[in-house]
């Protein structure tokens, strides 16, 4: 039976960071999960994962009015406005977040000197000097401090004017403002002042990583995404099969009517049994 243009198909895209949102964003919390956070749910439906000691949190929020879908957050103080805020809007891989959350988990089970920060703001000097190694150019003079990478398609920009911590924390504004996509088909990732340098450098190398992301799309979804994907079916279509098995069918070798006639003519030779007066027939 042929795909229809209804009948989605798995594709590979490349990179990730050109792939549409997930609606599955399980794979997102599950490393927390693993790491023995617990799970809780509000009525409207946003899920909420929190660490053992309550001052690391991760809030999906399908149900919120704001931009961010993903908010993640630690301090050193349960009651307290956290620390730092790293947050994903609506069209981010969920795959990104993944790898972020994957890095935390990690962080937060060396201990709280792992994922706070102790110092004053993170400057990001080792994250963009090894982003300009990599290819990444500094963009034009902007009110941001810009690097961009090498197919342009993900701009880093860097805040360097005085912010109001309370301000980040509730989202108004951000040291760190990640913009990934071509114009119309951007998705946005932030990070406050705070955020330790290590986290952040995990940060960057999530978004930037060119691995493919899987997919179920329809021929309409192919439309929708950014031309500088690529997606690349993982198996053949129903009609792709059929075609294949007919090609095959076709130069498949064929006994001929002698053969059939005189079965023997193909037949192997008797093979010769040995005894003790030597070989024989």
């Amino acid at each position: 039976m042929p795909n229809t243009p209804n009948q989605p198909r798995e594709y590979r895209i490349a990179p990730r960071y050109l792939a549409n949102a997930d609606a599955d964003g399980s794979a997102a919390i599950q490393p927390l999960l693993d790491a023995g956070w617990a799970l809780s749910r509000d009525e409207p439906g946003n899920t909420f994962v929190t660490a053992p000691d309550l001052c690391a949190r991760l809030a999906h929020l399908p149900e919120f009015s704001g931009r961010a879908l993903w908010k993640i957050s630690a301090g050193p103080d349960a009651f307290a406005p956290p620390q730092w805020l790293v947050s994903f809007d609506y069209q981010t891989p969920p795959e990104v977040v993944a790898d972020f959350t994957t890095h935390l988990a990690a962080a937060y089970a060396h201990g709280p000197d792992a994922y706070l920060k102790r110092d004053s703001r993170t400057t990001g000097v080792d994250t963009c000097l090894q982003l300009l190694a990599d290819g990444w150019t500094m963009g034009p003079t902007t009110p941001f401090l810009t690097y961009q990478s090498p197919d342009q398609q993900i701009r880093l920009h860097y805040r360097d004017n005085h912010l109001t911590h309370s301000d980040e924390i509730v989202g108004d504004t951000e040291r760190w403002l990640i913009e990934v996509g071509p114009p119309g088909q951007v998705w946005y990732a932030t990070a406050s002042t705070h955020l330790p340098e290590h986290l952040f450098q995990k940060l960057a190398t999530a978004i930037a990583n060119p691995a493919p992301a899987y997919r179920y799309l329809r021929r309409i979804d192919l439309d929708h995404l950014p031309s500088q994907a690529t997606a690349t079916p993982t198996a053949p279509s129903p009609l792709e099969v059929a075609r294949i098995q007919a090609a095959t069918a076709r130069t498949a070798p064929r006994a001929t009517a002698s053969t059939l006639a005189n079965p023997t003519a193909t037949q192997p030779p008797t093979p010769q049994r040995f005894t003790s007066a030597g070989p024989t027939r």
